[in-house]
């Protein structure tokens, strides 16, 4: 039974990576008739694609686009999409343009991408802990400190988002031209609430921790505390 609850305590605390860089961890929403346009030009032109999805929209194309953003999309994001636009600003003028504008909320955004490293660190040593070692409320501890800093990486996020939001900076600040606002403007910007699955399996640790100590007899609870030096030979 032991090595049971070490491995599901273990399993838990991995799966928490593999949430926090698989699923999404930012989602983009933006307000753009440009879409909208360039399907009723292209039915206009007897284009079948655009002539089907006007068909499939009644005629009222929106004109919201929304893209969900995961770490793996980062590292390796598909073409046309925002993520692959986000990989593009490698050149030093776009980058000098992007850093400028997002100057002002620089430190939310270090402060956001440290509080979500700390979440996988603090999984990492989750599992080790978990499986490593005798004492079982170390994983419990970090697993307390994990739900805090998923807590936290809401909070901050919001930071970040804000400015956007406000309109205090805008896709022409960070692309350095005006003509960007023809094209859309940011109207959401949010960690998605598939992340609260990592304070989800954070706290499935320390409860699964919990039922293992309460469901063991009596004389392995006494073995345990004399290992633990918490009561005299």
């Amino acid at each position: 039974m032991k090595y049971v609850y070490k491995s599901v305590a273990a399993i838990l605390a991995l799966a928490v990576i593999a949430v926090a860089i698989c699923t999404p961890i930012i989602a983009v929403s933006m307000e753009s008739l440009v879409p909208a346009a360039l399907v009723l030009i292209g039915s206009w032109m007897k284009n079948d694609q655009a002539t089907e999805m006007l068909e499939e929209f009644e005629g009222n194309i929106p004109s919201a686009i929304g893209e969900r953003i995961s770490v793996l999309d980062l590292i390796a994001p598909t073409e046309n999409s925002i993520a692959s636009l986000i990989k593009n600003f490698d050149s030093e003028e776009a980058s000098t343009t992007v850093i400028d504008a997002l100057e002002p909320v620089m430190p939310a955004i270090i402060c956001f991408i440290v509080v979500f490293a700390l979440i996988i660190i603090c999984a990492l040593v989750t599992a080790i802990t978990a499986f490593a070692c005798k004492n079982n409320r170390i994983p419990i501890y970090f697993s307390i400190i994990g739900c805090g800093l998923n807590v936290m990486l809401f909070k901050t996020f919001g930071d970040v988002a804000r400015p956007f939001i406000d309109g205090e900076i805008t896709l022409s600040n960070l692309v350095g031209s005006d003509w960007m606002m023809l094209l859309g403007e940011i109207t959401g910007l949010e960690v998605p609430s598939t992340m609260w699955f990592i304070t989800v399996l954070f706290v499935c640790i320390i409860v699964w921790t919990i039922l293992y100590n309460a469901t063991l007899p009596a004389e392995e609870k006494i073995k345990r505390k004399r290992m633990l030096g918490e009561i005299d030979e």
